[in-house]
């Protein structure tokens, strides 16, 4: 039985067993999910397949130096931004 067939069959039981059952079932799949997303942090690429970093432990280090970064004002709003991409245009084609 394929996973997608156990899903659809797991949605088809549920649909039978009593509220107390569906509760229990909901919970552990929330604990489960949970756990999961904060156990697996992946680490992105570029579009050459290149990994961006060399640990998890650096990507976090990055991301916090970031956000560090956003709270202290270093960063271009929309409007700015907006600005600034109507002169790439004219740079590439000069």
């Amino acid at each position: 039985m394929s996973t997608v067939e156990i899903k659809a069959e797991i949605h088809f039981l549920l649909e039978q067993v009593e509220d107390d059952f569906v509760k229990a079932v909901h919970t552990l799949l929330k604990t489960h999910t949970a756990t999961q997303e904060k156990s697996v942090l992946t680490i992105p690429f570029d579009v050459e397949g290149n990994p961006e970093f060399d640990s998890v432990e650096e990507m976090i280090e990055e991301f916090d130096s970031r956000i560090d970064a956003i709270r202290a004002g270093e960063y271009v709003t929309l409007e700015e931004l907006k600005k600034e991409s109507l002169t790439w245009r004219k740079k590439h084609t000069a």
